[in-house]
């Protein structure tokens, strides 16, 4: 396309100097710190519930980039770490908490993992 003296270009507010220079000074997201909520008692860190699930079921469990694993916990009364393994085709999910309690989220996240397996089939 020839530039026309006089013609009007429109610009993509995006793409202008104004608003990259925007962009690159707003404040990068806090990463998730894995600190004990105030409810969680500390005995119950000693001995925790590993599972492992394939690494495509997270983001329809736990939410885009994790944001319901903070919702699942405090429903829930467990503590949650969950972590890509095996060069990304795996997650770890480690379970803190009582014992009980660990099963019934071991129960729950492999009902929700036969779930979207079945819907993605």
């Amino acid at each position: 396309m020839v530039h026309q003296p006089g013609a009007v270009v429109q610009e993509d507010p995006w793409m202008s100097a104004q608003a990259l220079d925007r962009l690159l000074k707003m404040p990068l997201p806090l990463p998730r710190i894995h600190t004990r909520p105030w409810w969680f008692p500390v005995l119950e860190l000693r001995d925790p519930l590993v599972l492992y699930l394939e690494a495509c079921l997270a983001d329809p469990i736990f939410g885009k980039n994790g944001a319901m694993i903070l919702e699942i916990e405090w429903m829930n009364q467990v503590l949650l770490m969950v972590e890509k393994v095996n060069s990304g085709s795996l997650i770890e999910i480690t379970v803190f908490g009582q014992s009980r309690v660990q099963n019934r989220m071991k129960s729950v996240l492999l009902t929700l993992a036969a779930r979207h397996r079945e819907n993605r089939a």
